[in-house]
């Protein structure tokens, strides 16, 4: 579904420029259609710099990105408008990604629209059906975000994306800001969901709980690099590089 090539990524910062990071050096992995890869790295890793380039939501400096048989490497963002229902991203936190001035059924409604999928008798049944996946009723369809709680609205940005029928969705951090009871059952939807619709998830995330519950394989990003990758069971069992060792050593003694 979707094979990355030697990407890179460089950000300029400070007076004219004169600082350079390579926040993405020179990585390569692959997704198969309906699995999960895990995304795991301390803080400034590069992890979500990887994922939105994955998506093209900020172009690549070398590198090539082929999604679902179709290289995509230098497509321009008018390009991309084509594909986009199908490659989609859920962010760490939901509020940010619902406009508060808007009803949650606005909300739902605003992604199908732009695309011009269907019509409002047909985008009511879906929002009904995606509502009731997620675990959710259309009560909540006139209330507005602050009405409702983290992980409500983070079912509700699930819905929103399983709308648009994406074939690769990138998790950044999708958990991270909910309570413990509350992350199982969006994990529990999130898997669902990949059942349901054979989507691929570059699923990124600090919480290697979480990581190992839902990836078929996990791939350690450190300063850049994407320097091992393995099954989930492998990974933990036998860890082959130190800086693995010691994230799995830092979270089991957390």
């Amino acid at each position: 579904m979707l094979n990355v090539s030697n990407i890179s990524k460089e950000f300029k910062s400070g007076l004219f420029g004169r600082t350079h990071t390579l926040a993405v050096n020179n990585v390569s992995f692959s997704i198969k259609a309906g699995q999960t890869l895990g995304l795991v790295g301390m803080s400034g890793s590069g992890k979500s710099t990887l994922g939105r380039l994955a998506l093209k939501l900020i172009p690549c400096d070398t590198g090539r990105i082929i999604f679902n048989g179709i290289e995509i490497s230098h497509y321009t963002m008018k390009q991309m408008k084509k594909l986009r229902k199908e490659m989609q991203i859920l962010f760490q936190n939901p509020e940010s990604s619902l406009n508060p001035r808007m009803t949650i059924g606005k909300s739902l409604e605003e992604p199908y629209r732009f695309h011009d999928i269907g019509d409002k008798e047909y985008l009511d049944e879906q929002i009904e059906e995606q509502l009731q996946f997620v675990g959710l009723g259309t009560e909540l369809l006139n209330r507005r975000p602050y009405q409702l709680s983290g992980g409500q609205l983070q079912r509700v940005c699930i819905a929103r994306l399983l709308l648009l029928r994406p074939k690769l969705l990138v998790l950044d951090e999708p958990t991270s800001m909910l309570d413990v009871s509350v992350q199982a059952q969006v994990i529990e939807v999130l898997k669902n969901a990949q059942k349901k619709q054979g989507i691929s998830y570059l699923f990124i995330s600090h919480d290697l709980d979480v990581i190992k519950a839902c990836s078929d394989e996990i791939a350690v990003m450190y300063k850049g690099r994407i320097i091992e990758q393995q099954t989930a069971e492998d990974l933990y069992k036998q860890p082959k590089e130190e800086y693995t060792k010691q994230l799995l050593d830092t979270f089991l003694n957390f």
